[in-house]
C-alpha cells in the first residue's frame, strides 16, 4: 500500500477546527456572526471557566427549520454563497460553512433552533463530530448554540489554554469589537453567573463606544470622516490625551468586518507619530468601506484578515483621514517652555532654573533617600526580564562616570553634564523612570511603600477584562502601593496611589495599570506581574521630555542614577545616557 492515504472524517474535521477554533473567543465570534447574519437584534452570551466548560450564544434571529439545521452541522453548508462568483461581492460575516462543523468536532455541542412556526423547533446533539440525536424541540424564533468541554478530545489543545479570566477577557474582547460595528443590536453577557454587562441598543457609534469604554474616555475620541469616490471612512479617534500602552484598542473594520491589517495599522502609527510618546498607541475605532471587489474577505480561515485591491490607497485614506481629524497637537502636548525665551544659549541649552520654576521637586525629594536593597543587574541596551536569574554586581567600579556635573538641559528633555573624561547627555525621563522603577520593586519587596490618600478619589469605569483583572489582582495590586475598592457594578474607586505618583497621573496608569493585569494571568509568574507594573509606575511618576528642571533636580537625578543597579537602560530598555569621551571630543577635533 502507499504511502498516501484519504483522511478519516473526523480527523480531517479536527484539523479544519484547528484553523477556525483557536480559543474560546474563536467560537463565540463564529457564534455571534452566525447570529448577526440571521438577523438578530439582542444576542446573549453565557459563560462557564472563561467559556472553556460552556459557551452558550443565543439569540432572536430567523431560525432554522429541521432540515437546514441538520445540513448546518456539514462541512462547507451554507446559506451565504451558492456560486464562485458571489465571494467576489461578500457582504454576510459567515460564509466559509466550516464554523459549526469546526466547533462540533471539538466540543459536546447542542444546537437548538426554530423559524418561529408550530412544531418547527429541533434540537441537534453532536459529541466530537458524530451526531447523536436530532429531535423535536420546542423554542422561540431564533437560535440557541450550546458549546461545552471545549477541546475534551483534543487535551493537547485544551492544556494550552489560559486562566478562565484570560480567556474571558479575550472574549470580552472579541465581543466589543463585533458590538461596536452593530450599535443598533443589544448584547448581554454573563459569567459564572454574573453579568459582566449588558448594552442595550444605541443609536450610533458613540453611543455603542461610552458603553464598552466608560463615558470619560468616550469623551476623549474626535469624529472621523473622509471620502474618496467610492471609499469612505468614518469613526472615532482620540486625541493625544488619550493613548494605550499597547495595540488592542485599536479597532479596525472593512465593510463592518473587524480585521487586523499592518498596511491600515501602519496607516494609523504614522498619524500619531508626532503625536505620542513612543510606545503609546491611540483608541481608535475606523471603519473603512470599499465595493465588494475591491476587497478579498477568503484569505483567512477566522476571516480576521482581508486583501485589498489597492492596498496604497486604502492606506493613504486612513492616513489622510486620522490626520485631519485632530485639531491641533499643541494643546495635548507637555512643553517645559519657550525655546527661545531669554535663558536658552546660543546651541538651545537651558541654563538651569531656580527650584520655584519646576513643579516636580517635591516628587524628586522623595527619591532621594538611601540606597536600596540589591535588584538584578541587566546588561546595557536589554529591557528588564522577569523571571531570570540576576548576576551579582561583583566590580565596584561605577557604571557611569565619576564626578559628574550638571551644566544644564538641552531642549528640556536631556541634561548636558561635565564628567572627568568628557561630557555626558542624560535623558532625564528615561534616567528617573529607572531610578523609580528600582525604588518601586525594593520598597514592595520590604512591605515600606508609602503611600498618599487622594483628596478626591478617582472613579473609574473599568470594562469586564479590567474588573475581572482586578479582582484576580487586588493582593498585588495593594502590596505595590495602590488602593482600590469597587464602587458598585464596575466601577472601581481609586483611593490612595504611592507618594511618587502625581495625582494627576493616577487616573491614567490605573487605566493601564489594569489594562497591564487584563493581558497577563497568574502563568506569566507573580514576579513578572510586580516588574511590568513597577515599569508602569515610574513611567508615569517620573519627569517628562519638555519639563524644566532646577539645577538641584537635575543633580538629583543624576545622583540617584549613580546608586542605580542597572543605570545604563530604563525598564524598557531605552538607554539613559550617552557618553562622548574627552579623547573622542580632542580627536574629533584634531588636537591629537
Amino acid at each position: 500500500m502507499g504511502a498516501i492515504r484519504v483522511l478519516a472524517p473526523e480527523v480531517a474535521n479536527q484539523i479544519a477546527a484547528g484553523e477556525v477554533v483557536e480559543r474560546p473567543s474563536s467560537v463565540v465570534k463564529e457564534l455571534m456572526e452566525n447570529a448577526l447574519d440571521a438577523g438578530a437584534s439582542r444576542i446573549d452570551l453565557r459563560l462557564q471557566g472563561g467559556g472553556a466548560d460552556l459557551i452558550e450564544v443565543s439569540d432572536n434571529g430567523c431560525g432554522m427549520d429541521p432540515d437546514d439545521a441538520s445540513l448546518a452541522l456539514q462541512r462547507h453548508a451554507t446559506s451565504k454563497v451558492s456560486a464562485l462568483a458571489d465571494l467576489s461581492a461578500v457582504r454576510s460575516f459567515g460564509f466559509r460553512g466550516e464554523a459549526l462543523p469546526s466547533i462540533a468536532s471539538v466540543s459536546r455541542f447542542v444546537l437548538t433552533t426554530s423559524t418561529g412556526g408550530p412544531g418547527e423547533g429541533v434540537r441537534v446533539r453532536v459529541e466530537g463530530g458524530r451526531l447523536v440525536s436530532a429531535d423535536p424541540a420546542a423554542h422561540p424564533r431564533g437560535t440557541t448554540v450550546r458549546v461545552e468541554a471545549l477541546f475534551y478530545n483534543a487535551p493537547a489543545r485544551r492544556k494550552f489554554l489560559r486562566a478562565p479570566a484570560t480567556e474571558a477577557a479575550h472574549i470580552h474582547e472579541a465581543v466589543g469589537r463585533l458590538a461596536a460595528a452593530q450599535p443598533a443590536i443589544s448584547f448581554r453577557v454573563i459569567s459564572s453567573d454574573r453579568e459582566l454587562f449588558d448594552w442595550p441598543a444605541g443609536a450610533g457609534l458613540r453611543d455603542r463606544v461610552t458603553q464598552i469604554l466608560g463615558a470619560s474616555e468616550a469623551a476623549a475620541l474626535v469624529p472621523v470622516e473622509e471620502g474618496e469616490g467610492h471609499r469612505r471612512v468614518v469613526g472615532l479617534a482620540s486625541t493625544p490625551a488619550l493613548h494605550r500602552a499597547s495595540t488592542r484598542d485599536e479597532h479596525l473594520y472593512v465593510n463592518d468586518r473587524p480585521v487586523r491589517d499592518r498596511r491600515l495599522l501602519h496607516a494609523a502609527h504614522l498619524a500619531y507619530a508626532t503625536l505620542l510618546p513612543r510606545g503609546r498607541y491611540p483608541v481608535l475605532f475606523l471603519f473603512l468601506s470599499l465595493p465588494p471587489d475591491e476587497v478579498d474577505v477568503n484569505v483567512h480561515p477566522a476571516k480576521a484578515e482581508v486583501r485589498f485591491r489597492n492596498p496604497g490607497a486604502a492606506h493613504d485614506l486612513v492616513l489622510r483621514a486620522l490626520r485631519r481629524c485632530q485639531p491641533s497637537a499643541r494643546p495635548w502636548i507637555a512643553v517645559g517652555g519657550d525655546l527661545g525665551g531669554p535663558r536658552v544659549g546660543a546651541v538651545g541649552v537651558r541654563e538651569p532654573a531656580p527650584s520655584s520654576a519646576w513643579s516636580g521637586a517635591d516628587d524628586l525629594e522623595r527619591t532621594a533617600s538611601a540606597p536600596r536593597a540589591p535588584l538584578e543587574v541587566l546588561p546595557a541596551g536589554r529591557p528588564d526580564a522577569a523571571g531570570e536569574a540576576a548576576e551579582p554586581r561583583t566590580d565596584q567600579a561605577p557604571l557611569i562616570p565619576d564626578a559628574i556635573e550638571a551644566l544644564g538641559q538641552f531642549r528640556d528633555t536631556y541634561i548636558l553634564a561635565a564628567a572627568r573624561d568628557g561630557i555626558v547627555l542624560v535623558d532625564q525621563h528615561a534616567a528617573h523612570e529607572r531610578v523609580l522603577y528600582e525604588r518601586h520593586l525594593a520598597d514592595a519587596a520590604e512591605a515600606r511603600v508609602e503611600r498618599q490618600r487622594l483628596l478626591f478619589p478617582s472613579i473609574l469605569d473599568a470594562s469586564g477584562p479590567r474588573l475581572l483583572a482586578f479582582e484576580r489582582s487586588q493582593d498585588l495590586i495593594r502590596e505595590l502601593g495602590f488602593v482600590i475598592e469597587p464602587f458598585g457594578g464596575s466601577a472601581l474607586r481609586v483611593e490612595e496611589v504611592p507618594v511618587s505618583i502625581p495625582a494627576v497621573a493616577a487616573e491614567g496608569l490605573i487605566r493601564d495599570l489594569l489594562a497591564t493585569l487584563a493581558e497577563s494571568d497568574r502563568s506569566d509568574g507573580i514576579q513578572d506581574l510586580r516588574h511590568r507594573i513597577a515599569a508602569l509606575s515610574a513611567c508615569h511618576a517620573a519627569v517628562r521630555a519638555g519639563e524644566t528642571l532646577p539645577v538641584e533636580g537635575m543633580r538629583r537625578i543624576i545622583r540617584d542614577l549613580g546608586r542605580a543597579r542597572s543605570p545604563m537602560t530604563c525598564p524598557h530598555g531605552r538607554p539613559t545616557m550617552l557618553h562622548l569621551s574627552l579623547d573622542r571630543i580632542e580627536r574629533e577635533f584634531r588636537r591629537r
